[in-house]
């Protein structure tokens, strides 16, 4: 996304940015999917004319673009972060879940809403495809980090990601505390690490490579 279009001021007759727009359309996809959000519509519920959308957009699709490049940012980026950040492999792993279960810079229902938008759109599947892909390498990496072979480090980085984006398909809706409960629980599970260690733990039935 340009930064530089995210910062202009507003322009005439229009009180809204660019970035409130796709803040609106956001809201909008995640209460009432992408089949709903129109330029009318959200024209209204932002109280301003078809005028000012134009003037920040080319065109609905143009919007649509957008507010998936704001999903890549806002849903990847920090996440991305995090697992390629300081640590051992063992930490950055239990900072990725803790982002998860913070639910601040990562939002799930955000996720949610474009995956459901990608089963009726060949550009936004295409979109969530390239970023799962983007996400799972990341975890493939972390765990050859921490011992795991090419093969296995795939398996897993898989089984916790798609774990993961599961979780919040089914709903669940679990109380923070009630994640924090079973955080530990969940993590011996799905990475086979030890809670303070680096390399896969003896239960596993592996060592590092």
């Amino acid at each position: 996304m340009n930064d530089v279009t995210l910062a202009e001021s507003t322009g005439p007759g229009d009180t809204l940015s660019t970035q409130d727009w796709i803040d609106a359309a956001r809201r909008m996809l995640i209460r009432d999917g992408v089949g709903a959000l129109k330029v009318d519509r959200l024209a209204r519920e932002c109280n301003v004319t078809r005028g000012g959308f134009y003037w920040r957009f080319k065109s609905r699709d143009d919007l649509l673009a957008k507010l998936l490049e704001e999903w890549r940012r806002v849903n990847t980026s920090p996440m991305l972060e995090v697992i390629r950040g300081p640590g051992t492999p063992a930490q950055r792993l239990r900072d990725a879940a803790e982002l998860w279960i913070r639910e601040e810079e990562f939002d799930p229902m955000f996720d949610t809403a474009v995956r459901a938008w990608a089963a009726t759109s060949a550009k936004a599947a295409a979109v969530v495809k390239e970023v799962d892909d983007i996400r799972i390498q990341a975890f493939q990496d972390l765990f050859g980090e921490a011992g795991y072979s090419e093969v296995e480090a795939l398996v897993r980085a898989r089984i916790l990601y798609f774990h993961q984006v599961g979780y919040y398909t089914l709903g669940l809706n679990e109380s923070t505390e009630r994640r924090h409960d079973l955080f530990e629980h969940y993590y011996r599970a799905l990475t086979g690490l030890d809670w303070d260690q680096t390399h896969p733990s003896a239960s596993s039935g592996r060592s590092a490579d």
